[in-house]
């Protein structure tokens, strides 16, 4: 069996081994600053979104709401949270321009806001309002303003209501959207009573069919410095899983739980009861008053006047503040008693402790004496005690025991 000769050039060198050098990994922080707010996010609790079921909320038309914005894919997201690596991306993240950029498990990730899109199945362009709110935003409707517009909200023409935050006294409609703009659009943590910053404007936006710019919306919300804050949650915990299973990250061996509990049908449920419970209970209608009986006496059955009411409420009113202030200065009397007679009976404690020490000088400087013995140099803050020994004189009872 024939078999091929060696060249010159090949003859005496050892067959070639593969290479058994492994690339060194890269850094896990992007820089020194970064690598000092880990220590602080990885501390935090994160927020993982929530995924809307859009068959239990059908009687409040939130699918066409979704979908005049684009959003009824993102809002159906649902991925597992990778918790180990939330604060890498929020550690190492930034929004230069049109361009996301962070690094995970040692790889960098640049995005622009196209492929962010693209990504978590959202539409590009649209209004920008992360750094507005209800009452300045300047793409309202031809005819329609500020104060008109949180009729939508409340289901009020109240123009009042545009500065009203507290959530419980949205519709019931604008109370889901809500949720899902805490949760999936600007996540926070804590509690959810009150709308305010940009969250009222994105309910009307959507409402109205205002196309918003969520792409955005989203990377400057990821990239804010209102995150970093302490106290703060880390946010999108679904959607970065989206974002880092997009471009092939290896996550098989990382940790991972499972998200929060979806939007749907019992959300829902504890939501109307507690609409039903903050609903504003009408004030009983008085009985009607019969007409006085003819006759001498009808003057004394005649109906109160609404002077004549309200002077007696008033003087009901005052007689109370009078009998809780009288209260008040009983109190305030017995109290300043009991602290005089603890008063005197530390004094009296004192009285004999004083008079014990003068009775041991007393005897120490008999000792003295007795057995010819040099007594202390005075000094110039010492005194001595006038020699009064036993018996004592009586202590005085104390009406009220020491503390």
């Amino acid at each position: 069996m024939s078999t091929s000769k060696r060249t010159r050039s090949e003859k005496g060198k050892a067959p070639a081994k593969p290479s058994s050098h492994v690339p060194k990994p890269k850094n896990p922080f992007v820089n020194e600053v970064a690598e000092h707010r880990y220590i602080n996010l990885s501390k935090r609790n994160l927020i993982s979104g929530r995924f809307v079921v859009f068959q239990d909320l059908e009687h409040l038309d939130i699918a066409r709401i979704m979908h005049n914005n684009s959003l009824e894919r993102f809002v159906t997201i649902r991925e597992k949270v990778y918790s180990p690596l939330m604060p890498y991306f929020y550690t190492n993240i930034s929004l230069e321009g049109d361009t996301l950029y962070t690094r995970v498990l040692g790889r960098d990730i640049k995005l622009n806001l196209d492929q962010f899109a693209s990504i978590l199945h959202l539409s590009p362009g649209g209004v920008d309002v992360y750094s507005n709110d209800l009452q300045d935003f300047g793409e309202y409707p031809e005819g329609e303003s500020a104060l008109t517009a949180s009729t939508l909200l409340h289901g009020d023409n109240n123009p009042g209501l545009v500065r009203n935050e507290v959530v419980s006294r949205y519709t019931l409609q604008s109370q889901v959207l809500a949720k899902i703009v805490f949760n999936n659009l600007l996540p926070k943590s804590g509690e959810f009573s009150h709308a305010r910053g940009p969250v009222p404007l994105i309910i009307y936006c959507l409402l109205r069919g205002i196309k918003i710019d969520v792409p955005r919306l989203i990377a400057s919300h990821m990239a804010s410095e209102q995150i970093r804050l302490s106290g703060r949650s880390l946010p999108y915990g679904m959607l970065i899983t989206r974002i880092l299973e997009a471009l092939d990250f290896d996550l098989s061996s990382v940790e991972y739980d499972n998200p929060s509990p979806n939007i749907d049908g019992t959300l829902l449920k504890r939501m109307e009861a507690q609409l039903r419970r903050q609903a504003p209970v009408p004030p009983p209608i008085p009985p009607p008053v019969p007409p006085p009986a003819p006759g001498p006496s009808s003057s004394s059955s005649a109906p109160i006047a609404p002077s004549d009411l309200e002077s007696l409420i008033s003087s009901a009113v005052r007689s109370q503040i009078e009998a809780h202030q009288a209260w008040i200065e009983q109190r305030d009397t017995a109290f300043r008693a009991e602290m005089d007679a603890r008063y005197q009976g530390l004094r009296t404690d004192m009285t004999y402790f004083a008079d014990s020490m003068r009775y041991m000088d007393s005897q120490l400087e008999g000792l003295y004496t007795k057995f010819n013995m040099a007594p202390p140099d005075p000094t110039t803050i010492s005194r001595p005690l006038p020699s009064r020994g036993p018996p004592f004189p009586a202590r005085a009872p104390s009406s009220t025991v020491p503390p």
